[in-house]
């Protein structure tokens, strides 16, 4: 279903049900008041008609300006006994009641239905007594009294429908005013798809702030999928670049072990050749697999409580040994106790470590120090090699990510990306400092123990 129609319909089904409710209110309520009104109106027809009766020498007399008929009401005055002095019966069936006081009753005469009050005429006699001399009874056929709200509730029900016409068109001008951008997003989103062309943008200047939020979000989705595919394409050819290297040196070595050594020396030169191409195409395939095995949370994180400064030392001691460059580590270590996976906290320091000394001139110098601050632990890795600009700084954590100045370093940009999804899965972060030839700055930041 479309957000139009849904829209329409709801709206219409919301509309209708209260201008259901708003006829069932009208019916009760103008009954009501109608009845009311009503009566109100028949007592008050005959509230001054004391005033054109009176009785002389025992008989009642009616003055001529006595009101007969009025507003559809027709009256009639009864002696005291009930009996009729002046006036006519619009129906003689009523002529047979008894006078009622201080009540309007609703008589039924065949198809008409009559409303009759009695009003009591009470004068003094002789002896200053008040006594009722007569009765002025009010009549009329509810149907001709109460025509006027009828026509009144008949107008209101036509209003109510009318307001369901109304809405219904007003809900359909409005639902085609929100989705008619919509219908863009989805058309621009669509064309993205088909024409595979992640540099089209959507572009909305209308009223409505979700639906602006709604396409700065795609188009901010769009933005991290094209970087995200000029990456893989980056990938792509670094993946090619850095297997096809020692791919190509250990077929290199093989065919020429095979075609030209003849001795033990050159064959042992060969091995020890393709072994370390080999080993330097397994680390690139290690650091695919556990890169991807931190993306989909296949790795079990055993947390244990240790103190990273062993860590850090047997680190160190490891990179000495595999360290060309001659580089000194300068440690400066307190005892920093945090609950860490060993294992993984191990591959981030020593990627740290190694960035370190990838990035150090020979016979440079690499600070690194572990401190307890703020209840965290900082791992803090100094180097003063060639530091980095802005924009490389902003993403030296992303993956596949490699300075175009270090295309010809080791590695494949991989190490600090794993570093960095370590620490986040130890609820911790890395944090670079950088400066242009001036070397760089990168801290381990762990919740340590209380």
């Amino acid at each position: 279903m479309s957000i139009a129609k849904y829209i329409s319909m709801h709206f219409l089904g919301i509309t209708f049900a209260t201008a259901v409710l708003m006829a069932v209110f009208i019916t009760y309520f103008s009954d009501v008041a109608i009845d009311y009104d009503l009566k109100k109106q028949i007592r008050r027809e005959s509230r001054y008609d004391y005033l054109n009766i009176g009785k002389v020498n025992g008989e009642v007399q009616v003055s001529d300006n006595f009101v007969y008929e009025d507003n559809e009401i027709i009256k009639v005055v009864l002696d005291a006994e009930g009996n009729l002095v002046a006036g006519s019966w619009p129906d003689v069936s009523l002529s047979e009641l008894r006078p009622v006081m201080k009540i309007v009753r609703e008589i039924d005469s065949g198809k008409v239905h009559y409303l009759v009050y009695d009003r009591s005429i009470v004068k003094r006699d002789e002896t200053g007594r008040q006594q009722v001399i007569a009765y002025v009874r009010s009549m009329v056929d509810r149907a001709e009294l109460s025509s006027g709200y009828r026509a009144l509730k008949y107008a209101s029900y036509i209003c109510a429908g009318a307001i369901v016409v109304v809405s219904t068109i007003l809900a359909s001008i409005f639902s085609r005013h929100i989705v008619e951008p919509i219908k863009q997003i989805c058309q621009t989103s669509e064309k993205i798809g088909l024409e595979q062309d992640l540099s089209q943008r959507i572009e909305y200047d209308g009223t409505f702030q979700e639906i602006e939020i709604l396409a700065q979000a795609n188009n901010r989705m769009l933005d991290r999928l094209e970087e995200m595919f000029e990456r893989q394409k980056q990938f792509s050819s670094d993946v090619s670049h850095e297997l096809k290297t020692p791919v190509a040196v250990i077929m290199a070595q093989c065919q020429y072990a095979r075609k030209h050594i003849q001795d033990k020396k050159e064959f042992d030169e060969a091995i020890t050749v393709i072994e370390r191409q080999v080993k330097k195409t397994n680390a690139i395939i290690s650091q695919f697999l556990q890169l991807s095995r931190l993306d989909q949370n296949r790795i079990h994180v055993d947390l244990e409580y240790v103190d990273l400064r062993d860590i850090v030392e047997e680190v160190c001691e490891n990179e000495k040994l595999n360290d060309d460059k001659n580089i000194r580590l300068r440690l400066s270590l307190e005892k920093a106790e945090a609950k860490v996976d060993i294992g993984l906290i191990m591959t981030a320091v020593r990627n740290l470590v190694n960035n370190a000394i990838k990035y150090s001139e020979k016979d440079g110098t690499v600070d690194i120090s572990l401190k307890k601050a703020d209840g965290s632990v900082v791992l803090t890795v100094q180097d003063h090699g060639c530091g980095m600009s802005e924009d490389v700084k902003k993403h030296i954590f992303d993956r596949f990510y490699r300075a175009d100045e270090a295309r010809n370093s080791e590695g494949f940009g991989l190490g600090l990306s794993i570093t960095a999804r370590i620490a986040q899965l130890h609820s911790g972060r890395v944090t670079v400092e950088s400066e242009e030839k001036k070397g760089s700055i990168f801290r381990l930041i762990l919740p340590g123990t209380l």
